[in-house]
């Protein structure tokens, strides 16, 4: 796998930071707490060095004591509440940009449309929308208010030191920057390996749930033992993957440990000396007492503090630029959908027309359609039907705007498809297909995403149209029966009697039909043919089949044929 460049790797930054850019205020408190944190943490070195020097050098006694310790006592738990402030923000900004992240992702997806979704693994689309989005977290909720505090605690905690010791601020000014140093040389290899670690996972998850969905097949031709070991081979590729991206994690952290540990040693040692008189520079010529070398001492780790837990945040910063590879590709992938326009479906029948259609999958890819017309006048029923791979589904993904047509125009009522504006369009649009998908909820949820608004009285009688309140009456909860995954428990026969009784609630003047009695037993096909024949009453239906059955309810039957090339039309006959 090629290294990602600097101008990719920063151009994948730069995206996301202005993914955060609308929830900012919350960072913003995040930073805040933790100055206000690092502040407090000023004034306790101060009261406990100072508590220290007292009790040791000018015998103190406890009650001169109890101003300082209650004070004490006072930052301590400022800086915990601090602490979970600074804690809560951060976490206010990951959940609502990783939300905002989803809804667009989403988004994308459906104005990509069902012909891109099926293109592509449902396994990797669930892995990164969720995975991948998930991944984000550690780099919205403490990389970035890190990366802030990093550059300003520790210049706040020299301005304090420079005064006192100019010495140990210069030891704290020439030993800060090898930290970054060496963040940075880690976090190069870090970054690829979270890359593979993401495509291991995506792989590892699309493969899964292919094998899950098709366990039947599997287990029907005696396979399944041979795809637990292609599992086990990938999930043996992610463990690996995993290891090596916390190997690195792990080494960052102990290489800015061991600088850390050696700038404050630098320091103890120069403040030891200084203290008992064989060095005399850097303290402005007052000499170093306890109280200054205990101050500084006590602000030695939290000088390098921010830096060090800044390295340890790193590797959620390389963590999130791997994820944002695919997240981007996602979010600019060009639309295959037929654009939107702004116009509206007028109050009448719907005519259906195709004129010089010319469409295929790919730049240069063979013509799936070349130079095809076909019309549809409002209120009849045309069935297409040919072989299979010439293209009859395509015609309504096509009229549908699933996918956009390279030449020719597609029209609705005589309005160009491209000037509808798509919510007019789907509205006065049904969809049926070969595979019904009832999601998991009732049948009552299944059947309302036709109309929200329907009461029992039409969902009754949209069952009854579909000959389907023959199976749903003798359910004990009847509508609200729980529908199981991929619509578990009900037969081929049943799921498109459900998809007519969403048509029927719909009650859209088109219907596009693709194959709806494919795969059907004859007892099924039967009481199927019986519903479309009613939903075919007073509208537009385009019907693709390949069964004589279904054909006959058809008032005009096309047959399309595969096009002879990209300049000479397909064979219809009529």
């Amino acid at each position: 796998m090629q290294h990602l460049s600097r101008e990719v790797a920063r151009a994948k930054s730069r995206w996301l930071k202005q993914l955060v850019a609308a929830d900012q205020r919350w960072l913003r408190l995040s930073l805040i707490a933790a100055l206000a944190a690092g502040l407090l943490l000023i004034l306790q070195a101060h009261l406990l060095a100072r508590a220290v020097d007292a009790t040791l050098f000018h015998q103190a006694q406890l009650s001169d004591l109890t101003p300082l310790l209650w004070l004490l006592v006072v930052a301590l738990l400022l800086r915990a509440a601090l602490g979970v402030v600074r804690e809560w923000s951060g976490q206010k900004a990951s959940v609502a940009v990783r939300e905002r992240l989803r809804n667009q992702l989403l988004a994308r997806l459906a104005a990509l449309g069902p012909a891109y979704t099926q293109s592509q693994r449902s396994g990797e689309i669930s892995s990164l929308i969720i995975e991948q989005v998930e991944a984000l977290d550690g780099f919205i909720a403490r990389y970035l208010p890190q990366m802030a505090l990093a550059s300003l605690l520790p210049l706040v905690i020299l301005a304090f030191v420079l005064p006192v010791n100019w010495a140990a601020a210069l030891i704290f000014l020439f030993t800060a920057p090898l930290i970054p140093l060496f963040m940075a040389l880690v976090g190069i290899k870090a970054a690829d390996a979270n890359r593979r670690n993401f495509r291991a996972l995506a792989r590892l998850s699309a493969y899964f749930l292919d094998v899950v969905q098709g366990l039947s097949t599997l287990k029907h031709f005696s396979r399944s033992r041979e795809q637990t070991q292609i599992i086990a081979a990938n999930a043996e590729e992610f463990r690996v993957r995993t290891m090596q991206v916390l190997r690195l994690a792990f080494l960052s952290s102990a290489v800015l440990e061991f600088f850390a540990s050696v700038s404050i040693a630098i320091l103890a040692v120069y403040l030891g000396f200084s203290f008992l008189g064989l060095l005399d520079f850097g303290s402005w010529g007052q000499g170093v007492t306890l109280y200054h070398a205990l101050f500084i001492l006590i602000l030695a780790p939290e000088f390098y503090q921010p830096l060090r837990e800044l390295g340890t945040h790193y590797h959620a910063k390389q963590e999130a630029v791997a994820a944002s590879e695919r997240l981007m590709d996602l979010l600019q992938e060009a639309e295959t959908m037929q654009s939107s326009g702004q116009r509206q479906l007028p109050a009448v029948a719907l005519d259906l027309t195709l004129e010089n259609i010319s469409f295929r999958y790919s730049a240069h890819g063979a013509w799936v359609l070349d130079q095809f017309s076909l019309h549809v006048p409002a209120g009849e029923t045309l069935a297409l039907v040919g072989p299979s791979g010439v293209g009859k589904s395509t015609v309504l993904n096509l009229l549908a705007g699933f996918n956009q047509v390279e030449r020719g125009e597609v029209r609705i009522a005589g309005i160009p498809l491209a000037e509808l504006e798509r919510a007019s369009w789907m509205g006065a649009l049904s969809w049926i297909s070969q595979q019904t998908v009832l999601f998991p909820g009732s049948l009552r949820d299944n059947l309302l995403l036709a109309n929200p608004h329907a009461d029992d009285a039409a969902l009754w009688r949209a069952c009854d149209l579909a000959q389907a309140s023959e199976f749903i009456h003798p359910l004990p909860q009847g509508l609200d029966t729980p529908v199981a995954e991929a619509g578990q428990g009900f037969s081929g026969g049943q799921l498109q009697r459900l998809a007519l009784a969403r048509a029927f609630l719909r009650d859209a003047p088109v219907v596009l039909l693709d194959e709806p009695t494919a795969s059907l037993d004859a007892e099924s096909e039967a009481k199927v043919l019986q519903a479309l024949k009613q939903l075919c009453v007073g509208r537009t239906v385009l019907l693709v089949t390949h069964r004589p059955s279904t054909q006959a309810l058809a008032d005009r039957v096309v047959s399309l044929a595969a096009p002879l090339g990209a300049d000479e039309e397909g064979v219809r006959d009529v």
